[in-house]
């Protein structure tokens, strides 16, 4: 069943904070431990970190920020690349004179022999600096990719819900429609079965405007729903018209739920193309079973000799093929078999 489902937008400011602070503070426990223990010196290695990390995070964000959300995502390929190859160098650049500033001469003195813009130690001073810059970009570009996707699954599924809430409404009018015309002929016909057709039709509406609205139902509500309109209609055809129905097997299963008003388009397709068809004698089959965890409905009626069924079905039952393959994606088996003197539809799908 389709539902409506929105991501929440409020959290995500505060999770992406946490995430990078989380990856932050992971590298830098790494990198401190995993040098210190290298060294065998831990306030060292603290010291140089520290020094370092202000530095990391300024070049991260920018290129996060700028270099891949503004330029890369947007499209603008030469900003991306202006804004890349300067921040390699001049970042680069930065670490540079950090180091050379700050560390050599306590630690490294004799890193001071080399003249500060010594440009291989800027290209390596730039790499060990974009290396973790990139991995940075790398997460984030991951989380977005992610973010991406399930911003698209929510919008396809609003798309189906609201696709699929069209379509459902649509079956009321159609309904509406349908019986406006019953109710026409019955009463230049037979005109004393005038009330007791209003007294049906009122417990139909009742139905849709209680139950329609809703994803599922109780089976046995639906098979109620059925039963009505197919009393309603042989108000209009009387005796001639033969009905059989076979919903026993569903009677107590108010646990099966299905989607409301999903099996009125084959009643209302028998009757309109089959009965109202014809003034002579003519007959409707229908049968409603569950075999394991699926639903099987299957509807037959008579076709005069001289009616050809329509090859399209027409509002109703196209309808339901589209509701169907939002409900049940692949999922589901509907059949049509028209033959001479009479027409026979199937529908299967998966319980929930």
């Amino acid at each position: 069943m389709v539902q409506l489902r929105t991501l929440n937008q409020d959290g995500r400011p505060q999770q992406e904070a946490l995430t990078q602070g989380l990856f932050w503070m992971g590298y830098f426990l790494f990198e401190w431990l995993n040098t210190g223990a290298y060294m065998d010196n831990f306030q060292q290695s603290f010291r140089q970190i520290a020094l370092n990390i202000p530095l990391l995070l300024i070049a991260g964000y920018w290129h996060l920020l700028i270099t891949v959300r503004r330029f890369l995502l947007a499209g603008r390929m030469t900003s991306f690349w202006l804004s890349l190859i300067g921040g390699i160098i001049v970042f680069g650049l930065l670490r540079r004179m950090t180091n050379y500033t700050f560390l050599y001469p306590v630690y490294y003195p004799d890193g001071l022999q080399k003249p500060l813009f010594y440009w291989p130690k800027v290209l390596a001073e730039s790499m060990q600096l974009h290396l973790v810059v990139g991995l940075f970009v790398a997460v984030e570009l991951v989380r977005h990719a992610l973010r991406q996707q399930q911003l698209s699954e929510t919008y396809r599924r609003e798309k189906l819900s609201a696709e699929y809430r069209l379509l459902q409404s649509q079956v009321q009018p159609h309904f509406l429609f349908n019986t406006l015309n019953n109710l026409i002929s019955v009463s230049i016909h037979q005109p004393a079965q005038m009330p007791h057709l209003l007294q049906r039709l009122a417990g139909l509406l009742s139905y849709q405007l209680h139950e329609s609205h809703r994803s599922e139902v109780p089976i046995t509500k639906e098979v109620g729903y059925l039963s009505d309109y197919i009393a309603l209609e042989k108000i209009r055809y009387g005796d001639r018209l033969d009905v059989q129905t076979n919903f026993d097997e569903l009677n107590s299963l108010n646990q099966v739920m299905i989607p409301p008003m999903l099996l009125l388009p084959f009643v209302e397709n028998a009757f309109k193309h089959g009965a109202a068809q014809t003034e002579t004698a003519c007959w409707i089959q229908l049968h409603l079973s569950q075999r394991s965890n699926r639903l099987v409905f299957s509807v037959e009626n008579s076709v005069p000799d001289d009616v050809v069924y329509p090859e399209t079905s027409g509002l109703g039952l196209t309808n339901l093929k589209r509701r169907l393959d939002i409900l049940f994606p692949g999922q589901y088996e509907l059949v049509t078999l028209p033959e001479d003197s009479q027409f026979l539809a199937v529908l299967k799908f998966s319980l929930t």
